[in-house]
């Protein structure tokens, strides 16, 4: 579990965070919507220490984070693994050693021991076929589900997810949204997701957050974007609403249907 209570913080100098407030409750699926700008990456940087709040408290797991020593920090963020919008992995290391690159480069552990970890990983992940290929050689999806093995080889309890689905067609979105449920199915995980996607929170989400102007609003289901009368929360589905309405009256050969 994860919880923000009444926390403040800058990012670059400009305050955007202005007394958040929420739980990312375990074993569940958190979404952090809102427009940008909002605060939603800052609440990342915050969760893995990236950034300190000027003030509030944020608890992890049980145990507050504020003011947690860089030993404590380190202690901590092996139970979190997180994921970028772009894979990040290191373009001239096979599957099998960007994955193992920080238990072996980093932490210096046999790369005997780190190997038989990663292998097994990778066939957990249906990746043993990739295990020897470059990043240049997957198609977008196989390095995302790489990308996610880097961050699962320590086992986390909380994943993060800052914007995965940015830039990618609807079919790579639906693969991408498919491996965040299914991380967390699978590994039992806390997950938080950082998106703009509605679509896609609607898919994977079990909880919703709105970030809006510093301040936040806890949503419940993504159904409740839809069904709710708070003008925040209707502004921001607006274009989601439209979304779905045209969609409706296509598939009813309403207005709107292609001739």
């Amino acid at each position: 579990m994860i919880e923000f209570h009444d926390v403040w913080a800058r990012y670059d100098a400009e305050l955007v965070l202005k007394g958040v407030s929420f739980i990312a409750q375990s074993r569940k699926i958190t979404a952090l919507v809102g427009p940008s700008g909002s605060g939603k990456s800052t609440a990342l940087r915050l969760i893995i220490g990236f950034l300190k709040p000027e003030r509030g408290n944020i608890l992890v797991e049980g145990q507050s984070v504020v003011g947690l020593s860089e030993a404590g920090w380190v202690e901590m963020r092996r139970k979190m693994g997180m994921v970028f919008q772009s894979s990040a992995l290191f373009d001239s290391l096979t599957v099998l050693e960007n994955v193992g690159f920080y238990p072996h480069y980093v932490q210096r552990q046999p790369w005997r021991k780190v190997r038989g970890e990663v292998l097994k990983l990778l066939a957990e992940l249906g990746l043993s076929s990739a295990a020897n290929k470059l990043p240049g050689e997957l198609s977008g999806g196989m390095r995302r589900r790489v990308a996610l093995a880097r961050s699962l080889i320590y086992r986390p309890k909380i994943l993060l997810y800052d914007e995965p689905t940015t830039g990618l067609d609807p079919q790579m979105t639906d693969v991408v949204n498919d491996l965040i449920r299914e991380m967390n199915e699978r590994f039992g995980v806390t997950s938080i997701v950082v998106s703009h996607d509605l679509p896609s929170i609607s898919a994977v989400a079990d909880h919703v957050v709105l970030l809006d102007e510093g301040e936040s609003l806890e949503v419940g289901s993504p159904r409740e974007l839809l069904r709710s009368s708070n003008p925040r929360l209707q502004a921001f589905a607006a274009s989601w609403r439209e979304q779905i309405r045209v969609h409706a009256a296509e598939l009813a050969g309403g207005p709107g249907m292609a001739e």
